[in-house]
């Protein structure tokens, strides 16, 4: 964590000596760059992920599947920190014998939990405000699939 900090303060000092010659524009660009490095850290890496996703525009938005047989863990598939708001629409669906399955969105502090109806569908429209979002899948001994898309 003091490492993050003392990158975040030097990076401060960077842009109060160097704004001057910069335009909004690039100020904006600089910093929303900034916000998407740090919040990549977030996201599980492809080759740790209990399924697959695939992106599709950006970090927000893309398909994940998963065929499960007894995992638990944590996928954090889409999101990432941004300076910038977005709205996405997450739909898609949980099936299972045994275990569980849980679909956690968290807008910086906070962190909803998606419900399915009782066919395993799921559907729900977020408004992504500056600041970390993160769209995850929590299992405990799941044994079943899960596709989950967000657009």
């Amino acid at each position: 964590m003091k490492k993050w900090i003392a990158v975040f303060a030097a990076v401060c000092m960077i842009l109060s000596l160097s704004a001057c010659s910069m335009d909004g524009r690039e100020v904006h660009r600089l910093l929303s760059d900034l916000a998407g490095y740090f919040g990549q850290s977030q996201i599980t890496r492809e080759s740790d992920l209990i399924g697959s996703r695939s992106l599709a525009e950006d970090a927000y938005t893309g398909e994940y599947r998963a065929d499960c047989d007894g995992d638990t863990g944590r996928d954090v598939i889409f999101g990432g920190g941004s300076i910038d708001s977005r709205e996405l629409h997450i739909y898609g669906t949980i099936q299972g014998d045994c275990g569980s399955a849980v679909v956690r969105i968290r807008q910086n502090r906070e962190v909803m939990q998606l419900e399915p109806r009782e066919d395993g569908r799921f559907e729900t429209v977020i408004r992504c405000t500056s600041g970390g979002n993160y769209i995850m899948v929590d299992y405990a001994e799941f044994h079943g699939s899960v596709e989950l898309y967000a657009e």
